[in-house]
């Protein structure tokens, strides 16, 4: 692992831990999840990759492939995705090196999603071709991917300042996604 590959790691690292453990995205990895924690996991991820995935598309970045497989899955799910809460206050992602630590983040997940992908089939009963698509990364090249993502991250990110702002975006959706979380949880415990 290259050493923008590490920073980016170490700047996340406390945030994506705590994440594992999130009351609302914790079933994703118990064999015991419920359709209606699966539905609510994947409503609270859709909340989060849509504005992240829009405003890529808005400065130029990479494509929301993996965001259509999820909204396809809520649908199949019996949920509305145009209806749906979404996160606001996201960090800028106004430079290449913000938008490559987005895209960091973003196909990060998915391998977490494929590996969290056999319980949900066992589960559930969902799968690759229908109602974990999104977790499957179905018909997607996410391993190229990352490789051409990881060559672009030493590349790209080679310069201290640019590293430093990747580090800064990468740490902050990572916050972001952890208070969405917490704000999605609050609001089904008050409810």
């Amino acid at each position: 692992m290259g050493p923008a590959r590490q920073a980016l790691r170490a700047a996340t690292r406390e945030s994506h831990d705590r994440l594992d453990k999130a009351e609302l995205l914790q079933p994703l990895v118990r064999p015991d999840i419920t359709q209606p924690q699966y539905v609510r996991a994947l409503a609270v991820l859709h909340g989060f990759n849509a504005p992240v995935e829009r405003r890529l598309a808005e400065v130029g970045g990479d494509g929301a492939a993996r965001l259509e497989l999820l909204r396809e899955d809520l649908r199949v799910l019996g949920a509305d995705p145009d209806a749906l809460p979404e996160m606001a206050g996201l960090p800028p992602l106004d430079s290449a090196p913000a938008r490559l630590a987005a895209r960091y983040v973003l196909d990060g997940s998915a391998h977490g999603g494929r590996a969290m992908l056999p319980g949900i089939t066992r589960a559930l009963g969902h799968d690759a071709r229908r109602g974990a698509r999104f977790l499957a990364s179905d018909g997607l090249d996410m391993a190229g991917a990352w490789k051409a993502l990881t060559v672009r991250l030493e590349e790209e990110l080679a310069d201290p300042a640019a590293l430093a702002v990747a580090c800064a975006t990468a740490a902050g959706l990572f916050a972001a996604l952890e208070r969405w979380t917490a704000e999605q949880w609050m609001g089904e415990r008050g409810a």
